[in-house]
């Protein structure tokens, strides 16, 4: 992007002249990645309790069995509350080592590939809790409400930048050595 005869104040300014790259390595990205992530860990427990909140108290008129007495409903929704606990650890750990690499005046995009994963994986958790909290509430979480937006939500977080596609591939890309070509030639 160019701007032709635009003055901005240094005291305005997020860093110098071509520093683009590094800005959004060492600032913006790593904040972005683990606030995103965390938005995502938000959305698979909220789908959760909903869920958890629904079967507990529906009772079906034929047997006068409330949902969570079935064992293939708990079974569900255990599933999707294993996922959802490994989020918890991972972003206060990342949030820990960003404070780290702050304090220590160190490039945070050295996290850059751990918090992309990170990313990846609590967008691609929220979709097993929404998929689960459909399964386990049947009809009543296609209705319009709590557990429809959810989901929405939910499949927001897969394509939401950087796209869970692209982010494998810098993840992938990173495992074999490859440099990720952000901002050059040939790049995404």
């Amino acid at each position: 992007m160019r701007y032709d005869g635009v003055k901005v104040p240094k005291r305005d300014r997020l860093g110098e002249e071509n520093q683009g790259k590094e800005i959004i390595y060492n600032g913006v990205s790593p904040i972005y990645l683990v606030g995103l992530g965390a938005v995502w860990e938000g959305v698979a427990r909220g789908v959760y309790d909903t869920a958890v909140n629904h079967i507990k108290n529906s009772i079906h008129q034929d047997t006068n069995k409330r949902l969570a007495d079935y064992q293939a409903i708990r079974q569900e929704l255990a599933k999707a509350k294993v996922h959802i606990e490994s989020l918890g650890a991972w972003r206060r750990e990342l949030a820990s080592r960003l404070d780290t690499l702050w304090r220590s005046n160190s490039p945070q995009a050295e996290l850059l590939i751990a918090l992309t994963e990170f990313k990846v994986h609590a967008s691609e958790t929220a979709n097993v809790a929404a998929a689960a909290a459909l399964t386990v509430t049947g009809g009543y979480g296609y209705k319009k409400g709590a557990l429809e937006r959810y989901f929405r939500d939910a499949r927001a977080g897969i394509g939401m930048g950087p796209s869970n596609i692209i982010a494998r591939d810098w993840i992938g890309k990173t495992s074999v050595g490859l440099p990720l070509e952000l901002f050059y030639e040939g790049g995404e």
